[in-house]
């Protein structure tokens, strides 16, 4: 009958494995929102900015014929399969804006000057009113965009991405992810202006120049699933650090992903599996039918069930002793998590209080008004505060690890996520990548002393020692995160708790089955899924960066969460 059983589990299992890329392949396109390849987003530079809106410029491109798009239309739509066979006419100052824009762009670094220009001839001027969306979030997409004049806000789900990452400006290219991954557009792009102007590529002809061998795009897929979590667009447990959780008992008892039922459940049926077949044995040892089933204890006249006994009471010495060592190590283990967790937030404050410090101390208008320099030294603090962050969870988490390599600082910069000037200072420093987070720090408190300088920012010593106060807790407290990880756990207590916990559940059914027969393969069941569960979820509790991958089934931090809600922070006290 087992046997039986077994086949049928594996042959609907292969069913079940034959029906899945079936229905992937015949999925509609469209339908399904790939949130791992969202719209990448340029910065917007100052030098594009005023091109941009250069009054000659305006007026020469107002005269060029372009496509209006009715309001609340989707541009999006039209399916392309050729390359554009003509050059669309441009004059030479839109050669130049579009030129300028893509060269400042790393993404066109290694591109050719005959490709760059005939890239640069297959944009088209088009134009969008509010409420217009230029991508729709599940659609296959045709064209790669270029920000001419007027903002776009980003979508995900129905909500708005928080700023900086949330808003397009000009000079800003989106949409080119779809093509380089083959994927739906993963995110909204909305008009917010009164009227965008922007330029639009055909995406297949897009491709076509840009095509980059699969060994390059696999890494740059890589490092955008990094910066995806960063900028927002892409989350593990809909914003939140962890899963929240409902208290009621029958929402408890529907969950499965995250608990330790999932977390144990090979290991249980394994065991489970192991004591069928001792039971088989030891009925084969004491003469009794080998399959019958609801038999309950056997004989204790054998003996070889009289032994079975002896096993029985020295199994439940080590249960005693397994209980306390394992429920000891799980409260060591959560409160190491809980620490990490602690620090996490402690580094995120920081941050939050140095760019309020220099918020409440820059120099204001006689109405209260932050004046132009004062507000390009909020913008410039807020993005030294938000790389430090960046840098620093990447040389701490593995997954993001990507994001200091060179070719992960390059596309942060392609991304919007730095300045070309501040790519171009690290490529030059001496740092190692896991020490990058060393630049942005310095710039932070660099920027403050040069505005105090400058008379921008109060330059009092109460001012300038509460800044430095900020900057060394900044440091201390991400120090300590790493301090932390790298003195966890001793991996004798670990290897002990591991060891006692296996030779526990290992020696289960031997030692429940004089006392329960066949019913011993339940008890087995549920002894293995709390005690093997319980000691995955401390293993858990002591990786809470998920650098080891063990959390896979598990629940783990979403480090994203603290760099997004960081990257909102930065910008809040500029517009208070």
């Amino acid at each position: 009958m087992v046997s039986r059983m077994m086949a049928c589990t594996m042959i609907s299992v292969g069913f079940l494995l034959l029906l899945i890329p079936l229905n992937t392949a015949f999925a509609p396109s469209g339908v399904c929102v790939n949130r791992h390849h969202p719209i990448s987003i340029s910065p917007s530079p100052s030098t594009l900015r005023s091109l941009s809106t250069d009054e000659s410029l305006r007026s020469k491109n107002a005269s060029l014929p372009r496509k209006t798009i009715p309001s609340g239309a989707k541009t999006d739509t039209a399916i392309i399969t050729t390359t554009p066979t003509t050059i669309n006419e441009k004059s030479a100052e839109e050669v130049n804006f579009i030129t300028t824009a893509l060269l400042k762009n790393s993404l066109f670094s290694d591109i050719s000057k005959s490709s760059l220009k005939e890239l640069v001839g297959g944009f088209e001027l088009s134009e969008a009113t509010k409420g217009d969306d230029l991508v729709t979030q599940g659609d296959a997409g045709d064209y790669v965009y270029l920000i001419y004049e007027g903002e776009c806000k980003v979508i995900v789900d129905g909500n708005a991405i928080p700023d900086p990452y949330g808003t397009v400006q000009p000079a800003a290219i989106f949409g080119e992810l779809a093509f380089f991954y083959g994927e739906a557009r993963a995110a909204t792009v909305r008009a917010r202006s009164d009227t965008v102007r922007y330029y639009r590529v055909q995406g297949a002809f897009f491709k076509e120049i840009m095509s980059k061998p699969k060994e390059e795009l696999q890494n740059m897929q890589a490092i955008d699933e990094a910066i995806n979590q960063v900028s927002g667009t892409d989350s593990l447990y809909g914003g939140d650090v962890i899963a929240k959780y409902k208290p009621e008992r029958i929402w408890l008892w529907q969950q499965f992903d995250g608990t330790v039922v999932k977390i144990s459940l090979g290991s249980t049926f394994f065991n489970m599996a192991l004591c069928v077949a001792f039971v088989v044995y030891a009925r084969y040892c004491t003469g009794d039918p080998l399959w019958e089933i609801g038999a309950g204890a056997p004989s204790s006249s054998s003996e070889f069930v009289q032994k079975l006994d002896l096993v029985g009471k020295i199994w439940d010495i080590d249960k005693a002793l397994t209980t306390f060592v394992l429920t000891f190590f799980v409260n060591q283990s959560f409160s190491f998590w809980r620490n990490v967790y602690q620090l996490a937030r402690d580094v995120q404050g920081k941050l939050n209080d140095y760019n309020l410090l220099i918020a409440t101390n820059v120099k204001r208008d006689e109405n209260g008004l932050l004046t132009p320099e004062s507000e390009q030294l909020l913008t410039q603090i807020s993005c030294y505060s938000r790389l430090f962050h960046i840098f620093m969870w990447s040389c701490k988490a593995e997954r993001f690890s990507v994001l200091v390599t060179p070719d992960g600082l390059k596309r942060l910069e392609s991304r919007g996520l730095m300045k070309p000037r501040q790519l171009e200072v690290l490529q030059n420093s001496k740092l190692p990548p896991e020490g990058l987070y060393a630049a942005p720090l310095e710039w932070m408190m660099i920027r403050a002393t040069q505005a105090m300088d400058e008379g921008t920012l109060a330059g009092d010593t109460a001012t300038k020692g509460m800044l430095l106060k900020q900057i060394v807790a900044i440091r201390e407290k991400q120090q300590k995160i790493s301090d932390k990880i790298d003195g966890r756990m001793p991996l004798a207590y670990v290897n002990f708790v591991q060891i006692l916990v296996d030779t526990f559940v290992v020696t289960a059914p031997i030692a429940l089955y004089s006392r329960l027969g066949d019913y011993s393969v339940i008890a087995v069941g549920t002894v293995t899924i709390f005690y093997t569960g319980l000691n995955s979820l401390a293993k858990t509790f002591l990786d809470p960066l998920n650098n080891e991958g063990f959390s896979s089934d598990s629940i783990f931090m979403d480090l994203g969460v603290f760099l997004r809600e960081t990257n909102g922070d930065s910008v809040q006290w500029k517009k208070a």
